[in-house]
This record gives C-alpha cells, sequence and structure tokens, in this order.
C-alpha cells in the first residue's frame, strides 16, 4: 500500500476488527464504506461492497482480526482501491483549454469507470472526481492542513481552479464475501417420505410449482412454503411435477435448494422489476440500456433487510431475506452443530470461555491503540514543530528578499541590455601625474598609474532604481569578467610586458595599449563583404583610441565549460575580417573562466604559425599580409584573477 494512503486512511474513525468472514458480513450488512487491515493486507469496501483487497486476499480475512477504518465520504475507498490498483492515462488537458466541468459532462455519458485527478500546477490543493459506470462522486484535499471537501463544494473549487487535470481509466472488481456453510440437514425418516410424497401429490393436484422460474417467489410465497416448527420434513419435501416418481426425499430437498439459490443470484444479477420488460410467455428481459446503471447500483446500494423500509420492488426484497436468511452467527452454527444429549452448563462454560478470550483480545487491541495514539501524538508534535520552522524560515526568506536590491529596484534590466548600453572610459586624475604613455617610457610605476588611472562608465539610461540580476547595477558591472578584463588589461598587462621584456615581441599590443581610450561592451564592427554590402561582426569587448578606430577585441567565455575549437575559429575568423578593414586592429583575446581544449590550441597554433620559413618576430601573430596581422591571445581567468598563457610571458 501506499505510505500517504496510509497514512490518510488511519486519520479516520477506527475501531476493532474481529470474527473474519462474519465480521465482514456483518460490517456488509451495515452498508459500511471504508477500509480494513488485518494480518498486513487491506480491504476496501464501498456501501458494504468489497471494492479491492491488496497486499493479500479475501482468504486472509477469513479468520482474521484488526482494525475498520470508517471513511468520511464513500468516494475515499473507490478513489483509493482505483490508484493502488493503477489505471491508465487517457488524457491530459488544460483547464484553460477543456474545463474540467465539459470534461466530467463527456465521460458521464460515456459511463465511464475511472477517476479524474486535477492537482499538476495547482497550489491550493488536490481534487478527484471518481466515476463508476458514468455515475460520479467528488472529493479534495485543500491548503496545507488538507481539509477535506465534498461533493458540490469539492466540484465547484476544482471547476475554478486553473491548472492540468490527468484522466485515468481504473478497473473495478466486486468481490462477494463468502456465505457461512449451512449445517447438513438430517436424513428423513421412512414416515416423512411417504408423508412427502402423500404432500407431492397433493400439491401436483392443486397447483404445480414453477422451479424454474427466473423470479424469486415474495417474502409471502416464501414463508407459506418454510416448514412449520411441528412438521419439518413434510412441509418441506413437496414435490413439483417435474420430480421422477421414484426420486428420493433428500434429492427434493437438494434440487429445491438449488432452485432457491438460483432465484437469488437471478436476482442479484437483474435490475428491479421497475426497471425491466416483459416478453412472451412470462420471460423477464433486462433492457442493455440499464447494463451500466444496474452496475453502479448494485455497487453503490444495498437494499435494506427490512422489506418495509427497502426502495426495491418485492422480488430484490424477497432476494435479500433468502440472503439474511443463510446467515448465522458463529455462535448460532455452534449451537447448531452441538449434539441434543449436550448439557446446557457445558454450553455456557463454552460460551464464558470465547467470551473471555474475546475480552482479553479486546484489551490488547486497547492497549495497541492507545500505543498507536501516543506515537501519533508525538507525530503531531513534530509535525507542528517543523512547520514552525518552515514559517520562520519564510518569514525571513521574505525579509531578505525585501531587503535586496532586486526587491526594492523600480525596474529591473537584462544583463545583455546592461552591457549593450554601457561603455567605459580610461581616465586620469592628472595627466601630470602619470599616464599609461609614461608607463611605457619608464617614467611612472605601478603604484602610481593605479592611483592616477580610473575606469569610468556610461550609460544610455538612469542607473538609479535599476537592478541586474537581482543586484544594483554598479555591483553587477564592477563583479562582471567584462570591467575585470579591461582594468586587467590597461593597467596589469602593461606592467607585465614590461618587466618580462616581451615589449618587442607584442609591440602591436603594447603601443595599442596606451591608445586605449574607451571599452564599448556587446559591440560590432562592419566590415565590407565581397559583393559590396557590409556585414556586422560582434564582440564582447571593443577597444578603441579616441577617434573610434578599433584597437582591440576579445570574447568571453563566463561558463565552466572550456574554450573550445568551434570558439577560436570563430573569433580568427571575425578578427581577420576586422583587421583586413582596419589597419589598426593590433590584438584579439579569447577569455575563459575555465581552460581551453587541446582543439582550441591547435586552432591558435594553426593561425599564427606563419609557415615553414617565416621570419616573423612577432608572438603569437595571425599574419594576413606583409603589413597586416594582429596577435592572438589565450587568457584564463581564476580566482578573479588574469593569466596570459599564450603567448606565454
Amino acid at each position: 500500500m501506499d505510505a500517504r494512503t496510509v497514512e490518510q486512511i488511519t486519520e479516520w474513525d477506527s475501531r476493532p476488527f474481529s470474527g473474519g468472514f462474519e465480521a465482514l458480513r456483518d460490517l456488509a450488512d451495515a452498508d459500511f464504506s471504508g477500509a480494513v487491515k488485518a494480518d498486513g493486507a487491506w480491504l476496501f469496501m464501498l456501501n458494504g461492497r468489497v471494492v479491492g483487497v491488496f497486499g493479500g486476499n479475501l482468504d486472509s480475512f477469513e479468520d482474521a482480526n484488526g482494525t475498520a477504518f470508517e471513511a468520511p465520504h464513500p468516494s475515499l475507498p473507490l478513489l483509493f482501491s482505483m490508484q493502488e490498483r493503477g489505471g491508465k492515462t487517457q488524457a491530459k488537458y488544460y483547464t484553460n483549454d477543456t474545463s474540467l466541468d465539459e470534461a466530467c459532462s463527456t465521460l458521464a455519458s460515456n459511463n465511464f469507470t475511472g477517476y479524474v485527478e486535477l492537482s499538476e500546477n495547482v497550489l491550493s490543493g488536490d481534487y478527484y472526481v471518481v466515476y463508476h459506470g458514468g455515475r460520479s462522486m467528488n472529493v479534495a484535499y485543500v491548503g496545507e492542513s488538507e481539509k477535506l471537501l465534498t461533493e458540490d463544494e469539492a466540484f465547484e473549487r476544482a471547476n475554478d481552479e486553473v491548472g492540468i487535470y490527468e484522466v485515468v481509466a481504473a478497473d473495478v472488481d466486486i468481490i462477494d464475501v463468502p456465505e457461512p456453510e449451512t449445517p447438513p440437514e438430517p436424513e428423513p425418516t421412512p414416515a416423512q417420505s411417504q408423508q412427502s410424497e402423500s404432500d407431492s401429490g397433493s400439491k401436483t393436484e392443486s397447483e404445480p410449482e414453477p422451479v424454474s422460474d427466473s423470479t424469486p417467489k415474495s417474502a409471502d410465497d416464501s414463508a407459506a412454503s418454510a416448514p412449520s416448527d411441528s412438521q419439518p420434513a413434510q412441509s418441506s419435501q413437496a414435490s413439483s411435477p417435474q420430480t421422477p416418481e421414484g426420486e428420493s426425499a433428500q434429492n427434493q430437498k437438494s434440487s429445491r435448494r438449488a432452485s432457491s439459490e438460483a432465484d437469488r443470484e437471478t436476482k442479484q444479477s437483474q435490475p428491479t422489476k421497475s426497471a425491466q420488460s416483459s416478453g412472451p410467455a412470462g420471460e423477464t428481459k433486462t433492457p442493455a440500456s440499464f447494463s451500466d446503471e444496474q452496475q453502479w447500483r448494485e455497487t453503490t446500494t444495498i437494499p435494506s433487510l427490512d422489506p418495509e423500509k427497502s426502495s426495491s420492488s418485492k422480488p430484490r426484497e424477497t432476494g435479500v431475506k433468502q440472503r439474511r436468511n443463510t446467515r448465522q452467527s458463529p455462535q448460532r452454527q455452534a449451537q447448531n452443530r452441538t449434539p441434543s444429549g449436550a448439557s446446557a452448563s457445558n454450553r455456557a462454560k463454552e460460551l464464558e470461555a470465547e467470551l473471555s478470550a474475546r475480552a482479553e483480545k479486546i484489551e490488547a487491541l486497547q492497549t495497541e491503540l492507545k500505543s498507536v495514539e501516543v506515537e501519533r501524538d508525538e507525530l503531531k508534535q513534530e509535525r507542528d514543530r517543523l512547520q514552525n520552522e518552515l514559517d520562520q524560515l519564510r518569514t525571513e526568506l521574505q525579509t531578505v528578499r525585501q531587503s535586496s536590491p532586486a526587491a526594492t529596484a523600480e525596474r529591473q534590466i537584462t544583463p545583455q541590455q546592461a552591457f549593450t548600453e554601457t561603455n567605459l572610459f580610461v581616465r586620469y586624475g592628472s595627466k601630470g601625474k602619470g599616464t599609461l604613455a609614461d608607463a611605457a617610457a619608464g617614467e611612472a610605476n605601478r603604484e602610481t598609474i593605479e592611483s592616477n588611472l580610473k575606469l569610468e562608465y556610461h550609460t544610455r539610461f538612469d542607473v538609479d532604481g535599476v537592478a541586474v540580476d537581482g543586484k544594483e547595477y554598479e555591483t553587477f558591472l564592477h563583479e562582471s569578467m567584462e570591467y575585470q578584463f579591461v582594468s586587467w588589461l590597461v593597467v596589469d598587462l602593461l606592467y607585465e610586458i614590461i618587466e618580462t621584456g616581451h615589449q618587442r615581441g607584442l609591440k602591436d599590443l603594447f603601443d595599442a595599449i596606451q591608445e586605449i581610450d574607451r571599452a564599448e561592451l556587446q559591440g560590432t564592427l562592419s566590415v565590407e563583404a565581397e559583393e559590396g554590402d557590409e556585414r556586422e561582426l560582434s564582440f564582447d569587448i571593443i577597444l578603441r583610441d579616441r577617434m573610434g578606430n578599433p584597437l582591440v577585441v576579445a570574447n568571453i567565455n563566463d561558463s565552466r565549460d572550456p574554450a573550445t575549437g568551434e570558439m577560436l575559429g570563430s573569433l580568427v575568423d571575425a578578427s581577420s575580417d576586422v583587421a583586413s578593414a582596419n589597419n589598426e586592429l593590433s590584438a584579439a583575446f579569447q577569455v575563459t573562466k575555465s581552460f581551453f581544449e587541446p582543439a582550441a590550441l591547435e586552432t591558435t597554433e594553426d593561425a599564427t604559425s606563419g609557415g615553414l620559413l617565416t621570419r616573423e618576430k612577432r608572438e603569437s601573430f595571425v599574419k594576413l599580409s606583409r603589413k597586416r596581422g594582429y596577435h592572438l591571445c589565450l587568457v584564463e581567468s581564476r580566482n578573479g584573477e588574469f593569466h596570459l598563457t599564450v603567448p606565454e610571458l
């Protein structure tokens, strides 16, 4: 059994279950709806009919003791039985496309058996419509407390919800509880046999008895033909016209008992007289259109044992009476089996012993119940404690959200919009205190440049009240790889080239750094295509001089995945087109937060080798012609610091 289903069932009203099949028959007579647990097996009942057994079979309950749980609504045992048995999903619908009311009308008109579950993308609760033969019942669990709603209230709430509901077809097996064994009747005496034959002849002359009639006799007829206290053999052995003259009295009894059983089974499998039509020769036929209604009625309705209170026709009442007359309690069966010579005192002692055993069992069950109740109370306390912790965490989360820049920001923009509408400018506190040109000439040290140089930003939008990715705009910008790379390039890289003596090998890049005026983020450059048309080439960063000429281009890989050969190939193609159209381009950078795949390194080597006979002295240089080319550089970002890996310094 599903653990969630067991948890819900154990919250129902419960009482001890003792007596096996006899106790099940008592529940059936009481129109019980709920579940019975015994020896690890579970049995579901709907209005006194068994609709499912799990974790065992019906024989598991023959002499079992356990617990009966009464359902707060009859739809629940039918629903749980269908869910435990498993069904087949017929379709899924979105409520805005197909309303729940429309789908339920269609299912009812098609005599559907199964259930509809509305729970996906629904925050308020879980809603169900349970069907059998087109008849439906409604149930729902709503809110964090899983409050139970039923029928109109449940369906109205469900019909107002927005979400996805699932239509599941499921089978239902109606299982009969075995009838008690009837003690064998005593053999008739010769005198009784003669009297029976005499009565049979009288009955034949007066009025024949229809043994094979498909309609059971009425209650009055049954009473008239029942044996009296003084003459049990004579009145019960009357023979029909079909009985052979030489048939024994015992065979006549068996024939009559089989006929009575056939009458009762025929009655249970047919609708009431109001739903039947009579054919030729008094035959009773059941119209096909009533078959599904009959199945539902037999599943959900057990007629009253009192004929005056039964809503069924008289033949229906007779069938119930016959069924009731065949049932006997264990005590009555024991009395029937008791020899006529047994004393009343011995029987009383047996009953007292049986009552004592029952009392001990009840006491043990009550002790077990108290233990379970204590465990239940402890679990409820634990649940309440966890719920309080959850509420506190939600309150703290709400407080954090309200205090975050994203929550207080007047508007949110995307990182793409923030970059495309932002430019960085290289500015000095005072040009007399040291510039990049002074640093290249060896006239200003690193500390002087760092204190005098500033990266200022200019945006095409008002940054007040703006948040990007849950952060204030300025915080987002300074933490971005784009901003940090530009800051590293204009100061740190210049001094690394100087300190390692690579001014000549990286001459074009070294000279270009001194001329950088601004950095365009998420920018584009136009180049002329072969057909004479212009095409746009995109780069994550474009560093320009005061006249707007592109000096350096760079692409950023801000993921944990390594930079690939395709990334380097795209950068080389685009940078070569720009360098062919702009003599000022000095370098192209591929920056990664991870590392470079071997394919990326091979692409770089192929682009910068220049052939076997090359005399090129410039490092990692992509040569386009005798006078044109650019440095291809690979940079890795680790722990917030940048390292030039190609060319190695």
